[in-house]
Order: C-alpha cells, then sequence, then structure tokens
C-alpha cells in the first residue's frame, strides 16, 4: 500500500521539476531574445560602417537570421506568457556605442571580435538549454537554431582570419 505521505512526496518532486524547467525556460528566452536583439542591432551598424565585404555581409546575416529568430522566440514566450527584453543587455549596449562610433578597420576588428564573443555565449546558451530545458517546443527550436549559431561563430572566425591576414 503506498502512503499519503509518499504521493505527497512524488507531487513535490513533480512540481519542483515543473518549477525548474520553467525557470530554466524563461532565462533561457529572455536571454536568448537579448542576444538577437544584439546581434540585429550590431548586424545593422555592420551593414554601415563596415570596411569589407565579409564583415558587412555578415551582419546583413544578423539582422536575417536574428529577425526570425526573435519572432519565433517572441511567439514561444507570449505562450507561456513570458515577458521578454526590449532593449539590449547592458554590457551588449556598452559594445553596440563602441561599433557606432567607429568605421573602417577599427570597426572591422572590433565587430569580428565583439561577435565571435557573442556566438560563443549564444552556443553555451542555447547548448545549456538543450541540456535542461524539457518543453519540447524549446527543445525543436534549439535542434533547429544551434547548428546555424555553430555556423555563423565558423564564418565569424573565417572573416577574423581574413582580416589579420590583410593587416
Amino acid at each position: 500500500m503506498i502512503s499519503c505521505a509518499s504521493l505527497n512526496a512524488c507531487d513535490e518532486t513533480a512540481n519542483k521539476s515543473m518549477d525548474t524547467d520553467k525557470i530554466a525556460t524563461e532565462k533561457f528566452l529572455q536571454e536568448a531574445t537579448s542576444a538577437d536583439l544584439f546581434g540585429i542591432t550590431s548586424g545593422m551598424i555592420a551593414e554601415e560602417n563596415g570596411k569589407s565585404t565579409a564583415v558587412t555581409a555578415f551582419g546583413h546575416e544578423l539582422v536575417r537570421v536574428h529577425s526570425k529568430t526573435s519572432e519565433a522566440l517572441a511567439t514561444i514566450a507570449r505562450h507561456r506568457s513570458i515577458q521578454l527584453p526590449e532593449e539590449i543587455a547592458i554590457d551588449k549596449k556598452k559594445v553596440v556605442n563602441q561599433l557606432e562610433d567607429e568605421k573602417g578597420d577599427a570597426f572591422d576588428q572590433t565587430f569580428v571580435n565583439a561577435q565571435i564573443t557573442a556566438h560563443q555565449e549564444m552556443i553555451d546558451l542555447y547548448t545549456q538549454a538543450d541540456k535542461q530545458i524539457k518543453d519540447p517546443e524549446i527543445q525543436g527550436f534549439v535542434d533547429q537554431i544551434l547548428p546555424v549559431l555553430q555556423a555563423q561563430l565558423v564564418e565569424i572566425q573565417k572573416a577574423q582570419t581574413s582580416l589579420i591576414a590583410m593587416n
């Protein structure tokens, strides 16, 4: 015979698991949205301020891809009544301000370095979400976007190599 205490313990464990997943989901959606906002904003600046074709093309690609992922994140968040940030995180805002002030070779180098760091952070974020979050919709989203982020990282690393070779 199963005691009431055992059933209550099972319910508490299940509730804690659901709460943990909800918290992880909310944190992931907020951080991924903030990362997308940075990608879109820095991409638009690269389209204007970039000197090399690789940088301006990558900036265009950032705007295209992260605009789509932002829409998907907003839809997922709306279904879960999760509030998403409307502005870039403070640490990334400093990078945006720096990018807005630079032109030419200095811009390209700053942009490439910022994108390498940002993509490594996004890959870590998505990898962690893939391990922690059980929600099938988010799992599907992560499985779809993580390879795109990894390909973008490779692309921006190639651009960095090209810039180094040119200087």
